[in-house]
C-alpha cells in the first residue's frame, strides 16, 4: 500500500492555485506562510484512515484548509471559503496515481482568531481514495 497524502495535497493546491475566481480575491494559496498579506489560503493538517473491501483498498483522507482575512467582519472570509469550496467541487480532483471515489464537505466555519481581529475560515473536506 502507498499513501495518497502528497498527490492529494498537490491536486488540491493546484486546483485552488489555478482557480481564477478564488485568486481574484486572495493574495495566494500557500503550503507554508510567513508575513503574507491577507486575505490568503493555506493548507492545513490532514488525517488518514485506511479501508479495505473485498475488491479494493484505500484511504479516507480528512483535509483541513484555511483562509485568513483582516476585513472588519466575517464577510470576506465567508466569501473566500465559499470560493474555495466551489473550486474544489466543480469537478472531481485528478490525483496522480490514485482513483478518487468520493469527495464530500465535512464542515465550514469562520471564527475570530486569537488576536481578536483576524477572521479565520476553516474548510473541512473528506476524500475517499482507492490505491
Amino acid at each position: 500500500m502507498r499513501s495518497s497524502l502528497w498527490p492529494l495535497q498537490a491536486a488540491i493546491f493546484e486546483r485552488l492555485s489555478m482557480d481564477r475566481n478564488l485568486n481574484e480575491r486572495v493574495t495566494g494559496v500557500f503550503d507554508a506562510v510567513k508575513d503574507i498579506k491577507k486575505p490568503y489560503v493555506s493548507m492545513g493538517d490532514d488525517d488518514v484512515a485506511l479501508f479495505e473491501t473485498k475488491t479494493s483498498a484505500g484511504e479516507v483522507v480528512n483535509v483541513v484548509l484555511h483562509c485568513w482575512s483582516d476585513y472588519n467582519g466575517k464577510k470576506e472570509a465567508q466569501q473566500v471559503i465559499d470560493l474555495m469550496l466551489q473550486a474544489l467541487t466543480k469537478r472531481p480532483l485528478e490525483i496522480e496515481g490514485f482513483s478518487l471515489c468520493r469527495s464530500e464537505l465535512r464542515g465550514m466555519q469562520v471564527i475570530t482568531d486569537i488576536d481578536g481581529y483576524t477572521k479565520h475560515g476553516i474548510l473541512r473536506m473528506r476524500y475517499t481514495i482507492n490505491n
